[in-house]
């Protein structure tokens, strides 16, 4: 059973501000109230939200050690020396992966090559079997993009063997781990970087915007090998910024809005694949978070990531297809998986729901799913969860936080008895033996204990009260001045009567109302919940459905109460 949220109104504000800025913006009173509640306050803090322009991108040499990885990679590339890119499973690191190889193959014919380890193989980012491969492969220049920022023996055996590294990253650094060489991470304990939450593809991308503007003051450019446009590639950058969920404000807001123009506008083949696939007409932040993304992932968490790079990449449409539909496959069997791993993982916390969080063990565990296992549980019993497959004497595995507990300081907590971890507040993964789990369990539920307040209720902020006469077509337009959504920009959330009338049931799942022609609600997965009771209260996002041409408001439940 879900824990049930605590609702909380949000919708105070302070009226005189509320008016001036809706004559100043032109724009409706509700919208007016989130965008003061959400801290723009000042015209230029609005004007920057409500029109994200690429100019006021930070310049990317604020980054420690940016003018470093760009000397660097310039000579490579003008020596025409042997360059491997070293990218992650998750989409993240596929996107930088994809956005690195797609600029460094316009800077001229390179003598250029990537590898992403196997989650299985080889473990996250530049491990030891990694560095096997990397060495097998004889570069002279390795570029990490979203890992390697605790990768000091790593790099050193690459060092060691005479192959220069520019490690790129944004996970957070362990000042014991820390590589020696040029680091560009705004994590960094040195990098004075003040957006500290870009993805891992966007710091790849600050270095191919420094290195392109440092190949034109040479005279790299010329009229055969012309300068590429890199708005072209911000539809990569927003993807992997979507995907790794981090904030959609300040410069991930700026990357999202355009990338998403340029696959609205001129989408590349493999996103144009996908639209077809999953019959997407216009796509939004929450398109890349719930249906491209899964696909892109699946291949990293059950077959091999390089099928997405190349999927990217592609400029053949037979094959861009082929590869689409297997990648769809993968997700499909990834979810069939994920439903068996559920099931035993619940049986498992059954005899851990006592404890403040919850660290299950399986050889059934597959390393793959165990984040989204955890994800699951965490929203199911809000509290911290630790997934761990068991496999050839070790325990591997990833988890998920809540708010009221930083996850990778947990892990640090323990640092002794693991053999390795990392990640952020919210998501980290870690290694270890099995000799260890007891002491392990006991260590963590004590930092829990002692960090995780006694008593936490989930909690749901709401953007106000609807009534269905108030909602209109320019209403739902004025909220659309917000996007995208996500992580940090929350879709605005609405509490509103439940209907009177009766709902359908689609597909003996979900629920639907259809409050008159043009307003409707919807409710994934709630038709067994409704069936037994109906509530008096919804919790609803609010948006557009089109079909065949005829346009609807569409809301969609989030949360019920009463």
């Amino acid at each position: 059973m879900l824990p049930q949220k605590q609702w909380y109104d949000s919708s105070t504000a302070d009226p005189e501000q509320v008016k001036q800025l809706c004559r100043e913006w032109n724009t409706n009173q509700v919208v007016a109230e989130i965008l003061l509640r959400r801290g723009y306050k000042t015209r230029e803090e609005i004007q920057s939200f409500l029109i994200p322009e690429l100019k006021n991108l930070r310049d990317p040499y604020e980054l420690r050690q940016m003018r470093e990885a760009v000397n660097l990679l310039q000579e490579t590339i003008v020596g025409n020396r042997r360059i491997v890119i070293l990218g992650d499973y998750d989409v993240d690191g596929i996107t930088a992966t994809a956005l690195m190889l797609e600029f460094l193959n316009k800077c001229g014919k390179l003598d250029l090559d990537f590898f992403i380890p196997n989650r299985i193989k080889h473990g996250y980012g530049l491990t030891e079997s990694s560095t096997d491969i990397l060495l097998e492969m004889k570069p002279e220049l390795v570029i990490t993009v979203d890992n390697g920022i605790t990768a000091a023996r790593e790099v050193q055996r690459l060092n060691d063997a005479g192959i220069k590294t520019i490690i790129t990253d944004h996970h957070l650094a362990d000042a014991s781990l820390l590589p020696s060489g040029i680091v560009v991470n705004p994590n960094h304990p040195e990098c004075n970087y003040p957006f500290k939450k870009i993805s891992g593809c966007g710091v790849a991308l600050k270095l191919i915007m420094s290195l392109r503007k440092s190949l034109r003051d040479s005279g790299w450019w010329t009229a055969k090998r012309p300068e590429p446009n890199l708005r072209d590639i911000l539809d990569l950058a927003a993807l992997g910024t979507v995907a790794d969920v981090m904030p959609l404000v300040d410069e991930n807001r700026i990357l999202t809005h355009h990338g998403l123009l340029v696959m609205n506008e001129k989408p590349r083949l493999a996103i144009q694949v996908l639209q077809k696939l999953k019959n997407v007409k216009i796509i939004t932040s929450r398109t890349l978070g719930f249906q491209f993304a899964p696909l892109l992932n699946a291949a990293g968490r059950l077959e091999d990531a390089d099928m997405a790079v190349k999927f990217l990449l592609s400029n053949d449409q037979q094959e861009a297809e082929k590869m689409a539909n297997k990648l769809d496959a993968t997700n499909i069997q990834r979810r069939e998986k994920e439903g068996e791993m559920l099931e035993t993982a619940l049986s498992l916390a059954e005899e851990q729901k006592q404890n403040p969080a919850l660290i299950l063990v399986s050889p059934e565990f597959h390393e793959g799913i165990n984040g989204i296992v955890a994800t699951r549980l965490v929203e199911r019993f809000y509290k911290p969860v630790l997934i761990l497959s068991e496999r050839e004497e070790k325990l591997k595995g990833s988890g998920r936080s809540i708010p009221e507990l930083h996850l990778k300081d947990a892990l640090a907590e323990c640092a002794d008895l693991l053999e390795r971890f990392g990640g952020h507040a919210a998501a980290a993964g870690c290694r270890l033996i099995p000799e260890n789990i007891d002491a392990f369990r006991e260590r963590f539920f004590a930092f829990c204990q002692k960090n995780i307040p006694e008593s936490i209720v989930p909690k749901l902020h709401l953007d106000g009260y609807l009534e269905f006469p108030k909602l209109t077509n320019m209403f739902v337009e004025q909220l659309d001045r917000l996007q995208p959504f996500g992580e940090g920009n929350q879709e605005p959330l609405f509490s509103i009567e439940t209907p009177e009338l009766p709902f359908t049931k689609l597909k003996e799942k979900h629920v639907k109302w259809q409050v008159n022609g043009n307003v409707e609600i919807i409710g994934w997965n709630r038709a067994e919940t409704f069936t037994e009771k109906s509530p008096s209260q919804l919790a609803v996002n609010l948006g557009f459905n089109e079909f065949r041409g005829r346009r609807k408001i569409q809301l969609t439940i989030q949360d019920s109460q009463g």
